[in-house]
């Protein structure tokens, strides 16, 4: 496995698009389309995307992609067994989470009694963080527009008494 195709199943598994994690790393989307694509980068500034998705230092991820970094960058192959074993069970983890996050998914959707419309919506805010945001913040509005008429309904209540 390259560290590219490793960089890129991580930002997936996080559910980042390119242009997210650029911003989360506050770097240009080119710094990480050039990490999927193979180009030459430093491994400073491989690190740092990986730790904005959430892989520090000492993470089992972070060091599978140094490995395989540094194996693309010198042209040596430094993998032991084992160690190709562990990079495959930090990917295969991965795989399996997703895999299991859509399992349950559907399943949730087959029990909800969805329209193939609401089905659609759902996909398209599911890949728009713009748009989750602004469903969470309506959620909001209509909870506290639901406890402010219940606080008018009390106090009307009192007051008739």
């Amino acid at each position: 496995m390259h560290y590219t195709q490793l960089f890129r199943s991580l930002r997936e598994a996080k559910g980042l698009t390119i242009e997210e994690l650029a911003k989360r790393a506050r770097c240009h989307r080119n710094t990480v389309a050039n990490v999927e694509s193979g180009r030459p980068v430093k491994f400073k500034t491989l690190a740092e995307l990986m730790a904005r998705m959430g892989h520090g230092a000492g993470s089992p991820e972070l060091k599978g992609i140094a490995l395989l970094w540094f194996e693309a960058v010198s042209g040596l192959s430094l993998a032991k067994p084992e160690t190709l074993a562990a990079a495959r069970r930090v990917v295969g983890s991965h795989q399996s989470a997703i895999l299991k996050a859509a399992r349950l998914l559907e399943q949730s959707i087959a029990h909800s009694g969805l329209s193939a419309d609401q089905i659609r919506l759902l996909s398209f805010a599911a890949g728009s963080r713009e748009v989750l945001g602004i469903l969470s913040q309506v959620r909001n509005l209509i909870a506290a527009t639901a406890e402010v008429a219940e606080t008018d309904s009390a106090l009307k209540a009192a007051e008739g008494e």
